[in-house]
């Protein structure tokens, strides 16, 4: 018995010897065949052929047969990147809005993988640009002013977001227009003006044809008053969309703002020609030839555009000054008065009204620049019609430069007293 219990023993330690000296070369074995395995093979000529049928369903917008060819070139070859673009763009434009979230993974995923390439950053600053107008319309329609501030904030979240990834954009290419028209808009939302202004430029620099740019540049130019760059911003949109009259129109109103009445009459020429039954054609050749000094020829442009559309309160007022510059007063003051019966909130009514009184209060000053009391009750008068104006936020900030310049000529509480006591009638009534 002992001796086939100890055989048995020796057998077992043997047997466990054995398995013990041969797994780790087993192992070894194991790793040695994983390392060696070489690398799966792309089927280059799949990959393009799903790639040709992918981007033909794109291009006839059938979105969800492209996602699905695009979809098979990445499991083919996970590190396509043209597949990544166009799949991703799919994505976006799909019908069904819950495709943006895939567009939004996809997009993160792609910067993972090519953290160069700065298309995909321009996509990813795109969804959270829609993500933040999206926020800010539930934060606008939120009654409770509590969820609304959470809802604003969270907007202004997306939005930083958004910024962060065109700049990142920019950086990698600086010939992205897409995130420099995307950055202009940015900055323009949170009001700085001249900093939108700076990348709409760049835009512009870098492709002439930039629409998008030029109709922001042109909108911000005549905010600054900057009129001869709104005249080449409103020369290059009627370029890249000559059936919109209205870019004709304003890059001649611009020209003759600049000084270049022959060639701003030359462009309001063609405009009338090709528009004839358009009142603005007129009354803005009307203004380049007051603005010229031509104020004859000017008056006949404007009774052409009176006639088309006489309920026009600006274009009453724009016939009011240049009665009021031809020194014909009461002619200027009957038209102030068919401004007001169209529309009597219009704040430019009442910056011509004030400036026909200071006109006329300017006429009875002598030649020695001595102002007497009767021109100073004008300058008075004048005064509280431009207060008026302060109204309308359009018009407010002329008034204000008009009430600033009348300052120091408005008579002191002293004078008037001693005015009314003295004429027996009230200053500046």
């Amino acid at each position: 018995m002992r001796r086939i219990f100890y055989l048995s023993m020796f057998i077992l330690f043997l047997s466990t010897g054995i398995f013990v000296s041969c797994a780790p070369q087993q192992a070894q074995t194991t790793v040695q065949s994983e390392t060696k395995q070489p690398e799966p093979q792309i089927d280059s000529a799949q990959v393009k052929m799903y790639l040709s049928f992918g981007w033909e369903n794109y291009k006839n917008k059938q979105y969800s047969r492209a996602i699905e060819q695009f979809k098979k070139v990445l499991e083919l070859d996970p590190q396509n990147e043209k597949a990544h673009k166009l799949l991703a763009d799919c994505y976006l434009h799909h019908p069904d809005p819950t495709y943006i979230d895939s567009a939004f993974a996809l997009y993160q995923n792609a910067i993972k993988k090519f953290p160069d390439n700065a298309y995909f950053y321009t996509g990813l600053g795109y969804i959270y640009q829609k993500q933040w107008a999206s926020l800010t319309k539930d934060a606008l329609d939120e009654p409770d002013s509590s969820k609304s501030a959470v809802l604003k904030q969270k907007a202004t979240d997306m939005e930083d977001r958004a910024l962060e990834n065109f700049l990142k954009a920019v950086e990698l290419n600086d010939k992205d227009v897409v995130s420099y028209n995307s950055i202009g808009k940015i900055m323009l939302h949170r009001g700085k003006l001249d900093t939108a202004m700076a990348w709409f430029e760049k835009a512009t620099a870098i492709d002439s044809n930039n629409t998008t740019a030029w109709e922001y540049l042109a909108k911000l130019y005549e905010a600054r008053n900057v009129n001869d760059k709104a005249a080449v911003a409103y020369g290059h949109l009627h370029r890249l969309n000559p059936k919109n009259p209205d870019y004709l129109l304003k890059n001649g109103q611009y020209l003759a703002k600049t000084g270049k009445f022959d060639e701003a009459t030359k462009i309001l020429e063609k405009y009338i020609t090709s528009n004839p039954d358009d009142y603005r054609g007129y009354q803005y050749m009307g203004l380049a030839l007051a603005a010229d000094g031509k104020h004859k020829e000017a008056l006949e442009q404007f009774k052409k555009a009176e006639k088309i559309n006489p309920n026009s309160v600006k274009l009453m007022c724009d016939i009011a000054v240049n009665y009021k510059d031809m020194k014909k007063y009461s002619s200027a003051e009957k038209y102030v008065s068919k401004a007001k019966s169209i529309d009597s909130n219009y704040g430019y009514i009442y910056i011509v009204e004030g400036e026909i009184i200071q006109d006329k209060a300017m006429d009875k000053v002598p030649a020695s620049g001595e102002l007497n009391m009767d021109v100073k009750c004008q300058f008075l008068k004048a005064t509280k019609i431009y207060k008026k104006a302060l109204r309308d936020e359009n018009w407010s900030a002329l008034a204000r430069s008009k009430l600033e310049y009348l300052k120091p000529y408005i008579p002191t509480k002293e004078e008037i007293a001693a005015y009314k006591f003295i004429e027996g009638k009230s200053c500046g009534e």
